[in-house]
């Protein structure tokens, strides 16, 4: 399965919150959260199957209380979310979507805990217009359940989210904008219980015209046709046989017409004409509650309990087909034109094919956690590849790959990802090789290599708590625990182990950054120093060559980067130190100097323009901090609350060149992957390897592999999209330019 995820207009921004302006480069941002893609969230409420059998899944994460729904159509997965769209709202409950119908104009309709969201998928970008009873005639923002009459209006059932007192039956026409509603005060001849209604449905009758059936939990079952309300629910109900109770599922009425009531006489499918079919009882043997039953096509039931069994009614007999995968409470149920039953709650969703049901949720249709902490970039095609944890046991890494794809890794993509063979649930450091392939490490689980092919290599054992990774220019992999210990692939493809003793500078290890002149060596940072090393000689540059001289841990070296001119860029507690090795110079950015709000330095990343970006958040209230880019002696910092950014605090920075500039990767240390592309004033479109801002074979060869894998990189030419031979032609002549 794939993922479509879109910009929202709001993350379309210039220059925000930024110093030096009349140097900024032009800049736009993109956030990617679990709710914005695949299905939008672990607990769902409902599921609408589309006129071409494609589900819309509807999904939310309580915590974060973000989702909406997740729309499949057979390739690529698209949502509608609380994100993107704030018209649906952020508040608690807004992303809550109770029922989902469609009518014949192709206007969905959502019943939220927000209100009515009208939404038209053919319009861009995806949102909705909002009703409630602020701007409408609604009788209640909570709106439970949704029908459609055969006359082409909604009917709705309406209470308040969190315990307020407006709710009622509406009765809405989208052909000429009216509403009619009615609670205790214009109409419900009964109490103020009647203020709330939880489920309603329109059943056509044979003598013509169709009669609205609605009620409550509390309150039970009335009806509604030409101005008059039965209630069979009063102390001296109707006499009927048998007594009907109330409607079943989301959508009780049948194209055909017939209802599925409880009744005195348990589950019956009612006509039209008002004769009954009795179902009877549930299945024996339920291990526990009926959390929901639904009727399907052909006139079959379906049932489903709050530990997810599922049972199937047909011609007099229930038949179990399992459990349809979350162990877990069961909301919603739906039928598709094939015969394959959908079924949710918390756990995702599942889709009940073939005699096999098969899940879908956060953990393989798109992005499964809130903190990923290491990202990754290939130099071939650009897929993003970055650490996730869904919660406790379920956790590993993601791919969002270029066309807006993506490929889970953990142990629970039923099927649709790759395996996860290892006993933790996260993936420590992440690093592309030159030819494409990711090495990852499982969190203390040694080093991993997948290949393009999608087999996995062993190259450190299960057990060593690698926290870092590099990869020279040469393509030879190195990683480092967190405490010191070194592994470097040598060229034969074994592995030798280094130690504080052979040269390892001491101190906790900071990075492992590829020398961008010396296509075998690379540098290792600890918090006492950084040390350049080809696996045979160990040069070291001592922390206090930049006046990092107390033992405090403001003054260890946080992180580091190297430039193409060979010059670091030092980050620590105090501030940003710009080394130059060759002659001991370094200058200092700092809060006394500079526009940064904090100088507790996180992260360094130097950019294909030769910019230098950080992160930085201060330990002490406020917490100030943020994103910042140095170039041309300028500064420009984003902050949480004045730019997207979701929060101050990151825990990594990785850029990528792409076509008339780069991108910005940051993982936000919770709610988001922030993404900013940057748009430079003078391009080199032929800059594609390091070391940036100098052509030479490697350039050429990074284009190739691009071209042949139709990456963005290598789409230099019009028609866009299409790669071709006037794309080698720009390449060439770009190449042949040069860089300025």
């Amino acid at each position: 399965m794939t993922t479509t995820r879109t910009m929202s207009q709001a993350m379309i921004l210039a220059g925000a919150c930024a110093v030096g302006a009349a140097h900024a480069q032009d800049v736009s941002w993109e956030l990617i959260r679990p709710s914005m893609v695949g299905v939008p969230g672990d607990y769902t409420q409902s599921i609408f199957i589309d006129d071409d059998d494609s589900p819309w899944i509807a999904g939310y994460i309580p915590f974060w209380e973000e989702g909406g729904v997740g729309h499949f159509d057979g390739t690529n997965w698209r949502t509608l979310n609380n994100v993107d769209c704030p018209e649906i709202g952020q508040q608690i409950g807004a992303p809550r979507f109770n029922d989902i119908v469609k009518t014949d104009d192709g206007i969905m309709w959502i019943g939220s805990g927000r209100g009515l969201l009208r939404f038209d998928p053919s319009e861009e970008p995806w949102c909705v217009t909002r009703y409630t009873p602020s701007n409408s005639g609604i009788a209640g923002a909570d709106v439970s359940n949704i029908d459609i009459a055969p006359d082409g209006t909604l009917w709705m059932a309406c209470s308040t989210w969190g315990g307020g007192t407006q709710g009622g039956l509406s009765h809405y026409d989208p052909s000429t904008d009216t509403w009619e509603s009615w609670d205790t005060s214009n109409g419900l001849p009964w109490w103020a219980g009647w203020d709330w209604v939880d489920y309603v449905a329109a059943q056509p009758d044979a003598s013509g015209g169709y009669t609205v059936w609605f009620g409550s939990r509390e309150m039970g079952l009335t009806t509604f046709k030409d101005g008059l309300f039965v209630w069979y629910g009063s102390p001296t109900p109707p006499n009927v046989d048998p007594l009907p109770y109330g409607t079943l599922g989301k959508d009780p009425v049948a194209d055909n017409g017939d209802m599925l009531v409880s009744t005195e006489d348990g589950i019956a499918i009612r006509h039209p004409d008002g004769t009954h079919t009795m179902i009877g009882s549930p299945p024996a043997g339920l291990t526990s509650e009926v959390a929901i039953v639904e009727q399907v096509a052909s006139g079959r039931v379906l049932l489903g309990t709050y530990y997810a069994d599922m049972f199937l009614w047909e011609e007099g007999t229930w038949t179990y087909l399992g459990d349809w995968g979350s162990g877990n409470h069961t909301y919603t149920l739906a039928q598709d034109s094939t015969g394959a039953f959908w079924s949710g709650g918390i756990g995702g969703a599942s889709k009940f094919e073939n005699g096999a049901w098969q899940r879908v949720r956060l953990t393989n249709t798109g992005m499964i956690g809130y903190f990923p902490d290491a990202v990754a970039i290939s130099p071939v095609n650009g897929d993003a590849a970055m650490s996730g944890n869904a919660g406790p046991g379920v956790g590993g890494f993601d791919i969002l790959h270029r066309d807006d794809t993506w490929t889970n890794a953990n142990g629970a993509t039923y099927g649709m990802g790759l395996p996860w063979p290892y006993p933790t649930d996260n993936t420590s450091a992440l690093a592309y090789r030159p030819n494409g392939n990711l090495l990852f490490a499982p969190t203390n689980n040694g080093l991993k290599e997948l290949t393009e092919e999608g087999d996995y290599i062993e190259h450190v054992a299960n057990g060593w708590p690698i926290k870092h990774i590099g990869v020279s220019g040469s393509g030879r992999a190195w990683a480092a625990t967190g405490a010191g210990t070194v592994f470097h692939e040598m060229a034969n493809g074994s592995w030798e182990q280094f130690g504080t003793g052979d040269g390892v500078p001491i101190g906790g290890i900071s990075d492992i950054v590829a020398d961008p002149n010396d296509p075998d060596a690379v540098f290792i940072g600890s918090a006492f120093g950084i040390v350049r090393t080809n696996g045979v000689t160990w040069e070291l540059t001592p922390r206090e060559a930049v006046g990092l001289n107390l033992d405090t841990l403001g003054y260890h070296i946080w992180a580091f980067d190297v430039a193409p001119d060979g010059t670091f860029w030092i980050a620590s507690g105090i501030g940003l130190f710009h080394y130059d090795p060759a002659t001991g110079f370094y200058d200092t950015y700092d809060l006394t100097n500079s526009a940064l709000p904090s100088d507790d330095i996180h992260y360094v990343e130097v950019a294909p323009d030769g910019s230098v970006w950080i992160s930085m958040f201060d330990g002490t209230f406020p917490y100030p901090g943020g994103i910042a880019q140095l170039k041309d002696g300028q500064w420009r910092v984003w902050s949480q609350g004045s730019s997207p950014l979701p929060h101050n605090q990151h825990w990594d920075l990785e850029s990528h060149p792409v076509p008339g500039g780069y991108e910005i990767w940051i993982a936000t240390a919770s709610e988001a992957v922030a993404v900013i592309t940057v748009e430079t004033a003078n391009a080199c479109p032929a800059d594609l390897a390091e070391p940036f801002g100098q052509l030479d074979f490697s350039d050429v060869v990074a284009f190739l592999t691009a071209f042949a894998n139709s990456a963005p990189a290598a789409d230099l030419a019009e028609p866009i999209g299409q790669f071709d031979f006037s794309d080698v032609v720009a390449f060439l002549a770009a190449f042949a330019a040069g860089c300025p």
